[in-house]
């Protein structure tokens, strides 16, 4: 009798424990088909990068004043210019007047040294040569008559007297000759000196000449390219000096953004990276731009949060026209991650795990815990790598589930 009692408890016992697992597996079910799923799908994903930054020519003219003057013309701020047009003019009337008075100086002074180099004319040096041989026979016959003279006063022939009056002619002629020879030479060698210090007052001269015209050619000043005046610090009939900014000219076809990126999306940009560039100043319009420079290290900013650690970048617009000039503010989204025709799943719909990342797989009304591996994330989408397939059904809020989970 005990004995039966017992099996009959055994087996009511067995009954509820099935009776449990029945309806929690047809409690699971109901509440799997209860909550929202998604399906995975194949697309394309991106990841993107927001900065927002100013647009700045890469090309600069900022034209100083070298000289001093009067301005005659001036390019307006603002106004396009053409690579060569005439974007400053000072007046030149004053030097003008200098540059005539130095160039009749130099003519003066190589006149003068040519004169000094040329020598005599050819008539003179000859008369010059005639006079010097004159006096040269004159000195030799009356030494020669010394000489004899003075043999004859040793041999008491004649007076000391009579020898002292031809030495007297002696020396005359002598003299004669010095002064000849003299002339000669000074006609046919004009005086070193002389012509060095005609050569120096030329040199000065052809320099002055020279600064002069440098001074000259500054007085005009052309486009260098093709741009938009960005600055304009002088007006017509204003005096300037020697280093005066009068004017700031950008180029119109070669633009760039500078901005900025914080130290946590820096690891992300690289240059050659594409970019869309809107802003308030181009109404509907985008335009294509390009990560030309990267800064080699970060620097430090004082925003609206405070201290912020960020690192510089440059953008190239690709596409400029009209509507884009320097000055304008502009947004830069930059695509730093992008994959086509990948895994895709709803952020939400992936979990961190103690394992990894997960997702909870609906299969046939039975949910499952399985792994997966991610790889670019963007605001609302996550490329699945591996772990899932194209048209799974995954929960779309796996965390208000964990308690119907089982692992596979």
């Amino acid at each position: 009798m005990r004995r039966r009692k017992a099996l009959i408890i055994s087996m009511a016992i067995l009954l509820v424990v099935m009776a449990f697992f029945v309806f929690r597996i047809k409690s699971q079910s109901k509440m799997a088909m209860a909550l929202p799923t998604v399906s995975a799908i194949k697309g394309d994903i991106s990841s993107k990068i927001f900065a927002i930054g100013t647009v700045e020519a890469a090309q600069e003219q900022e034209v100083y004043s070298t000289i001093q003057g009067v301005v005659e013309y001036v390019a307006e701020e603002g106004q396009q210019v053409k690579k060569g047009d005439v974007i400053l003019k000072i007046n030149d009337d004053d030097l003008r007047l200098e540059l005539e008075q130095v160039q009749s100086k130099v003519k003066q002074q190589k006149l003068e040294l040519s004169k000094l180099l040329e020598g005599p004319r050819l008539e003179e040096l000859e008369k010059a040569r005639i006079t010097y041989q004159d006096a040269l026979a004159a000195y030799e016959a009356v030494l020669n008559d010394y000489e004899k003279n003075y043999e004859l006063f040793n041999l008491g022939a004649i007076s000391e007297k009579e020898l002292l009056n031809i030495k007297r002619e002696l020396d005359v002629k002598k003299n004669q000759l010095s002064i000849a020879e003299l002339e000669l030479k000074l006609l046919a060698n004009p005086d070193e000196k002389e012509i060095e210090l005609k050569q120096i007052a030329l040199e000065e001269a052809q320099q002055n000449l020279t600064n002069v015209e440098k001074k000259l050619n500054k007085t005009v000043v052309y486009a260098d390219f093709d741009g938009v005046v960005l600055k304009q610090d002088v007006k017509p009939g204003m005096t300037v000096s020697p280093g005066t900014l009068i004017l700031k000219i950008g180029s119109s076809s070669d633009l760039q953004i500078k901005f900025n990126v914080n130290e946590y999306d820096a690891a992300l940009i690289e240059v050659g990276q594409k970019a869309i560039i809107s802003g308030e100043g181009f109404g509907d319009k985008t335009y294509n731009g390009e990560v030309v420079k990267i800064a080699p290290s970060a620097s430090v900013i004082q925003t609206n949060r405070g201290n912020e650690t960020v690192v510089k970048a440059t953008l190239k617009i690709i596409d400029p026209d009209e509507k884009i000039v320097p000055g304008f503010s502009a947004a830069v989204e930059i695509t730093v991650e992008e994959e086509k025709d990948v895994i895709l799943l709803p952020l939400e719909c992936v979990i961190e795990g103690e394992e990894g990342k997960q997702v909870m797989v609906v299969t046939d009304g039975n949910i499952s815990k399985r792994k997966v591996i991610t790889g670019i994330e963007n605001e609302l989408y996550v490329q699945i790598i591996q772990g899932l397939s194209e048209g799974e059904e995954v929960l779309q809020n796996p965390s208000l589930s964990d308690d119907l989970t089982g692992d596979v």
